[in-house]
């Protein structure tokens, strides 16, 4: 029986349904689109669509495994067994149009194949798929409480920056249209600054929307460094997008600019936990942002483990427990206490759609 008779009483039956079925298929799909995502299976449709999406445009896209084998190099009975559980999940389905064909079932190409769809999530969902290989090492944090990312493969660490870009992809989209006016202005001849830009991702997504803005990244990794260039000179875009490897102090005494807006995207809660450093940070932020400038802090907000449940926050608390180790992140009460340290005036809080963002002015 329940402790709260009020409480619907819920049925060993119900519990072996939501644990063990949908817990199940749940995972095996993650496990199934991370390993298909890896092996090149998901970039290949992707790449396969790209000449048929000129002319019309593009929901499925039809393939056998034994095309993904011959094109990609790969084992033709494992692609067999890969692609019997892709059915299984729902990623795929059978195209009875053609002999032996699959397709991709509604919505999924748009969801896993399309990477430049607004509704894709295949990097959230291979962000997930880490959290198998990462068992070893998050057991070692557990037992040492302490964190070293730097053992982490790149590989990992840019499916954290990408899973963190698609966050900053939809803070830009929430925000464009709630601050239209301003995103008018800086469209037609602003500057940008991203802090903590890492391997680019999200200043990428920024540099597409606001062709004529100049954007600048600064972050303290090298490797992050080295990969945004290279993504600045495929693009062609060095005459209005530079990064820099420097920390925000030392570049807020030595830049000429003062910018429209400041981002920080998922950086935040990654500083040093000491609160006088990161109201320091805020300090160097005030004095290179110009007097109608915005600060942007797209932050994962987490509450108190023991505070009353409002919504669904499986993302939020999954970021708490990948990075509980270095992090601190911050609720709506501690941020505004930050904010009330600094020379920063206003901060305005959204939530919409699973993102949330803060709007800091002077």
């Amino acid at each position: 029986m329940t402790q709260n008779h009020n409480e619907t009483e819920v049925s060993i039956k119900e519990q072996i349904k939501k644990f063990m079925v949908k817990g199940f298929y749940g995972f095996n799909t993650i496990l199934t689109f991370g390993l298909g995502r890896r092996l090149g299976i998901f970039d290949y449709l992707y790449e396969k669509s790209m000449p048929l999406s000129e002319y019309k445009t593009i929901s499925s896209i039809t393939f056998t495994p034994e095309e993904l084998s011959e094109n990609l190099n790969l084992s033709l009975v494992h692609i067999d067994a890969w692609v019997h559980m892709a059915l299984e999940c729902g990623i795929f389905e059978i195209d009875n149009q053609l002999t032996r064909s699959l397709k991709t079932a509604p919505h999924v190409f748009n969801l896993l194949v399309n990477r430049d769809h607004m509704f894709y999530i295949g990097d959230p969902m291979g962000l997930f798929y880490y959290m198998a290989p990462l068992q070893d090492f998050l057991i070692d944090v557990f037992k040492t409480g302490k964190m070293d990312i730097n053992l982490l493969s790149e590989e990992i660490l840019i499916a954290g920056q990408r899973a963190s870009s698609k966050n900053g992809e939809l803070t830009e989209r929430i925000f464009s249209k709630k601050y239209r006016d301003f995103c008018r202005g800086i469209k037609k001849q602003g500057t940008v600054l991203s802090v903590g830009c890492g391997y680019g991702f999200n200043l990428e997504k920024w540099a597409r929307k606001y062709k004529r803005t100049r954007f600048i990244g600064i972050d303290i990794e090298p490797k992050g460094i080295k990969y945004s260039k290279e993504m600045i000179k495929n693009h062609n875009w060095s005459d209005h997008v530079e990064v820099f490897e420097i920390p925000v102090d030392e570049y807020s005494k030595k830049t000429e600019f003062k910018f429209d807006l400041i981002i920080l995207n998922q950086v935040l809660h990654e500083m040093d936990k000491d609160e006088e450093y990161r109201r320091n940070i805020f300090e160097d932020l005030y004095s290179i942002m110009k007097e109608d400038g915005i600060l942007l802090v797209g932050e994962t907000m987490v509450p108190d483990t023991f505070a009353p449940k409002q919504r669904p926050q499986l993302f939020e608390i999954m970021h708490k427990v990948l990075e509980a180790g270095f992090a601190r992140f911050y609720n709506e009460t501690s941020f505004k206490k930050l904010i009330a340290l600094t020379p920063f005036k206003n901060a305005e809080l959204t939530v919409e759609s699973g993102t949330s963002f803060w709007v800091v002015r002077k």
